[in-house]
């Protein structure tokens, strides 16, 4: 397919592309995500609610505000309602014709219903079950009876379904009982330009050997049982620092945890960072951490962001052993795998890093080229088109 004209949509209020956003990670992906498609020669028209909401929708603290109770999450999902039908009309208005119209899903949100009512392919990304997501692991919702089944008729409704795990793919196939066969599997990438290890300006958090985490701090990511980790193997001489960059729910929890088992001088969080300054975030750390622990729906269906930033940036990684980690980390050679229920592996390969510290430049650079070459931005759109067409293309025939 030649280079078109794509509308971009994303109907959830507290996701956001302004520089005050909470949600670094939902922003990280649609700047990714539009500019690799402009990159690749389309046009692009992005409507995004978000950038459209007042600051205490969107900025630092928004989330927590959800969770301080059933009113608030009530009253939220009421707005989110009333914003779904409206800005549906107002996309179409805004962006009008176009090839194909590509949309992230938000809970309550289906704004490429009014372009597909029109002819046009709706595409519609889903990064989680939301339904589940939104009440369990983060308790964000109230109407979530509601949630699931807009949800879920989004998924059944859309021309094509972009999942970006295969155990993703098997629960919406299983929970929400759409067909295998208009699905398409687009892990997360990466900006290789914008995470680039030669704009790094040398400076370092610690002097010491230093782990960086870059993410929203929320239970299952895991920071928990790396810190005590860490502490147990600081008491055997394997000393760590840890850099911590993000906000969430956890965060006074963890900051408690690390005072208490003695690791103030050798934990800093930072909060929440600046999408701008990631990339110069882990250029001051060796070693990045992605340790999501099991969720309470079973499958790990999430595609780290942080996996391919920290391998762009030319940092070897320490990882549980999820798909995407599995693709990306070669253990030895770009980074260390963990079985994600074992604090003994955990604590091996951490142990197994630090004397192998000799090698961290040479398997950050071998990190680096392998995203360059095969885990960009544009690499994932090139085969998203392919794909995108093939279906739309065999539905039209």
């Amino acid at each position: 397919m030649k280079p078109g004209t794509l509308g971009y949509l994303s109907g959830a209020p507290r996701v956001s592309t302004r520089p005050d956003a909470e949600a670094s990670g939902p922003k990280s992906h649609i700047l990714g995500f539009i500019g690799a498609f402009r990159k690749l020669g389309w046009q692009v028209r992005p409507f995004i609610v978000g950038d459209r909401m007042p600051a205490q929708w969107v900025g630092s603290g928004s989330e927590r505000k959800l969770r301080r109770g059933v009113f608030h999450r009530v009253a939220a999902d009421m707005v989110r309602l009333a914003l779904a039908w409206r800005n549906r009309q107002a996309a179409w208005k805004e962006i009008g014709p176009v090839d194909w119209v590509y949309e992230r899903f938000g809970v309550f949100q289906s704004l490429g219903r009014a372009f597909q009512r029109r002819g046009i392919p709706w595409v519609l990304e889903t990064n989680g079950p939301f339904f589940y997501e939104a009440k369990t692991e983060r308790r964000s919702i109230a109407l979530s009876a509601v949630a699931r089944r807009l949800e879920i008729q989004a998924y059944r409704d859309c021309d094509v379904l972009v999942c970006i795990t295969s155990p993703l793919r098997d629960i919406i196939v299983r929970e929400a009982g759409v067909p295998e066969d208009k699905i398409v599997l687009v892990p997360n990438g990466v900006d290789t330009q914008r995470f680039d290890p030669a704009k790094a300006d040398g400076s370092r958090y610690f002097s010491m050997p230093t782990l960086g985490f870059v993410g929203s701090l929320i239970a299952w990511q895991g920071l928990d049982r790396l810190t005590t980790a860490l502490a147990e193997l600081r008491a055997q001489g394997a000393d760590w620092a840890l850099v911590v960059a993000g906000d969430g729910p956890e965060r006074a929890a963890w900051e408690k945890l690390a005072r208490d088992r003695g690791l103030d001088d050798r934990v800093l969080f930072l909060g929440s960072v600046p999408w701008e300054q990631v990339p110069a975030v882990l250029g001051r750390i060796d070693v990045g951490y992605s340790g999501q622990v099991p969720l309470k729906i079973g499958a790990m269906y999430h595609s780290p962001l942080k996996l391919y930033e920290y391998l762009a940036m030319g940092k070897p990684v320490i990882a549980a052993a999820y798909e995407d980690a599995l693709r990306v980390v070669e253990p030895g050679h770009t980074g260390y795998l963990f079985a994600p229920d074992s604090m003994d592996e955990l604590k091996a390969v951490l142990k197994e890093a630090l004397r192998n510290r000799d090698r961290w430049e040479a398997m950050g650079a071998a990190a680096r080229r392998l995203v360059v070459s095969r885990h960009s931005w544009e690499a994932r759109i090139t085969h998203l088109v392919k794909e995108v067409e093939r279906i739309v293309g065999r539905r039209g025939a």
